[in-house]
């Protein structure tokens, strides 16, 4: 690319390309291979490509140009090119006037508190583009008041961004991991104090931790690519749970919790453990649940949703984030509904089909004109080996909805729904699931199955009466159903299933679902209407399961399971083979009869009748 440039159409149909094309992210790798070696022919390029760049914009405008972040993300590279221009006799006079007026209308712009959003991820690279930018160029007079500007605006960024047990406020990991990133680099640089962030700093990295799935991915959760964390070393991060998350083991050191409730943000984790290294990394089990709207920011319908990995693989999944195509205007049907995009697939992983809670009339919650709850959780705990989670939150003001998670690592996953419209309006309350594209759903009866490829095989359980709709994989038409969006730009057919309840103010739908060669067998399970008192039952791998609960916005929430193992019952036929077991010769040196026995008698432990 040589200057001129057609700066507003070279990147222009694509708003994320253009934004990285303003932000000059292509200069990166040559300012970094100045900096290395010292050559004026990077130098050279580069003054070129900001001067042709600076005389096409000689004022603070509407468009992408003067986008809030981009000129944060311009600040500190700008700030390097005045700075080894002003030292390098290779650039003219003209060339060196045109930087300082570039960079002087960058502060005026930085300095704007319309250009700053404490609310979003936006604002810190605001405030980091000013401090880079201001500290390039110390020497000139004026430069204070920025800089003292941009502190106060970093301590209020860490305050109303992130809330005190660490976790980012945007409903999404990824910008999560991007804001922490973005803070650790202020820190190593001494753009900010050490000893007055580096408590935060801890905390925000060490919640992070708890993101990152079995298999080196970040939780799908609001604007989250499914991309992996996983490196060998990672020289900017100095908490050891996240060090022990991101470089899968191998250095760092891993939480003594295996699961953490963020009352404040509104997630909650749960794990079987953590690893012990590299070699176990992988093999463990994991559920996560987000509950949390503290504004339009990110937040997809997803209220009450999971992700959960188990026996080696990503078993349900979130809806991804597909990117940032075609803006809506705020009185059109779509923004009145709180989409900021009007792109299809972009309007689909936002929605509430996309996700796996419950959709109610066929519509997505409210985002828009309603007031953020903050978090969903309610309660939180371990019972007897079990990890059980309650949350409870409102939609369109009169829905009254409560979600119970009960996780048996590495067995079975419990999802309980209670919605009652205190309006007495009936609705369709459709509770759904959306299934890793590697796995294979079938439907069978009122059941679903799939198998892992490991071999496993999941069974999805209904536990309450309720409609099973026939599962879906690729859907375009009438609606898009049953995709997810792991790369920008792109779908992915996979499975979703659902359970229906129709033409009632409020209901209970519970589905299980358990790994193990025969489905679960339901047993005599029951909820009263209010959603206080539920006892569900059910048979499996020769054991009766029975799990109590009470709603997680009572005070008087209650949790309790019992499990007993069944006595074996043979069927006639079975009686016969024993029969003729017992009375079968062991001749010397063969030992199959005695096996025979002993499996015989093993079988009688462990079999259901």
């Amino acid at each position: 690319m040589n200057p001129p440039v057609d700066w507003e159409k070279a990147a222009s149909p694509n708003r994320a390309w253009n934004f990285h094309f303003h932000s000059w992210d292509f200069l990166s790798c040559v300012l970094a291979a100045h900096d290395r070696t010292g050559e004026p022919r990077y130098l050279s390029w580069a003054v070129q490509v900001v001067c042709d760049w600076a005389r096409c914009h000689p004022q603070v405008a509407p468009g992408m140009a003067w986008y809030d972040t981009a000129i944060g993300l311009r600040g500190y590279r700008l700030g390097y090119v005045v700075e080894r221009a002003a030292r390098s006799e290779h650039v003219g006079d003209a060339d060196l006037t045109l930087l300082l007026r570039c960079a002087e209308l960058h502060l005026e712009a930085l300095s704007d508190d319309r250009f700053f959003a404490p609310h979003s991820n936006h604002g810190f690279y605001v405030a980091a583009g000013q401090l880079a930018l201001t500290r390039r160029l110390r020497g000139l007079p004026g430069l204070g008041m920025h800089r003292r500007q941009a502190r106060e605006r970093v301590r209020q960024l860490v305050r109303t961004q992130f809330t005190p047990g660490g976790i980012h406020r945007e409903h999404s990991p990824g910008y999560h991991l991007v804001a922490a990133a973005t803070f650790q680099k202020l820190l190593d640089t001494g753009l900010v104090g050490e000893e007055e962030f580096r408590p935060m700093l801890d905390r925000i990295q060490e919640a992070l931790a708890w993101f990152v799935l079995p298999n080196g991915r970040l939780a799908m959760f609001g604007d989250t690519s499914h991309v992996s964390v996983l490196r060998e070393e990672q020289p900017h991060i100095a908490d050891p749970a996240l060090t022990f998350a991101v470089t899968g083991g191998t250095r760092g050191k891993a939480p003594n919790d295996r699961w953490r409730s963020f009352p404040e943000a509104g997630y909650f984790i749960a794990r079987d453990r953590w690893p012990k290294g590299p070699e176990d990394y992988a093999d463990c089990s994991y559920l996560a649940q987000t509950a949390a709207f503290h504004s339009r920011t990110h937040k997809h319908a997803d209220d009450l949703s999971m992700v959960w990995y188990d026996r080696g693989h990503e078993i349900l999944v979130d809806a991804g984030k597909f990117g940032y195509l075609d803006q809506t205007t705020p009185d059109s049907d779509l923004g009145r509904a709180g989409f900021p995009y009007a792109h299809p697939s972009r309007v689909y992983v936002e929605s509430t089909r996309a996700h796996n809670t419950v959709e109610i009339d066929g519509a997505s919650y409210q985002r828009r004109g309603v007031t953020p709850y903050g978090s969903g959780i309610r309660r939180a705990g371990e019972h007897r080996g079990i990890l059980y989670c309650g949350t409870h939150v409102r939609h369109n003001r009169t829905i009254r909805h409560a979600r119970t998670l009960a996780l048996l690592p590495g067995e079975w996953l419990l999802v309980h729904d209670w919605l009652w419209d205190t309006a007495e309006r009936p609705h369709t309350y459709t509770q759904r699931f959306h299934f890793a594209p590697e796995l294979d759903l079938s439907p069978v009866g009122d059941r679903f199955a799939a198998d892992l490829p490991d071999t496993s095989r999941l069974h999805v359980v209904p536990l309450l009466p309720a409609t099973a709709l026939p599962p879906v994989k690729g859907q375009r038409e009438p609606d898009l159903l049953g995709w997810i969006s792991r790369r920008d730009g792109e779908l992915r057919p996979c499975w979703t299933s659902a359970y229906q309840i129709a033409g009632e103010p409020s209901c209970s739908i519970s589905t299980l679902m358990a790994f193990g060669r025969k489905a679960p067998e339901p047993g005599l399970s029951t909820v009263d209407k209010q959603g206080e008192r539920v006892c569900l039952r059910w048979a499996h791998e020769g054991e009766d399961w029975t799990l109590s609960f009470g709603r997680p916005d009572r005070k008087d929430f209650y949790f309790h399971m019992e499990r007993e193992a069944v006595p074996y019952e043979p069927t006639p036929l079975q009686r016969v083979v024993d029969w003729m077991r017992e009375r079968l010769p062991v001749l010397p040196g063969d030992g199959l009869a005695e096996e025979s026995r002993r499996e015989s008698t093993a079988g009688r432990l462990y079999s259901r009748r």
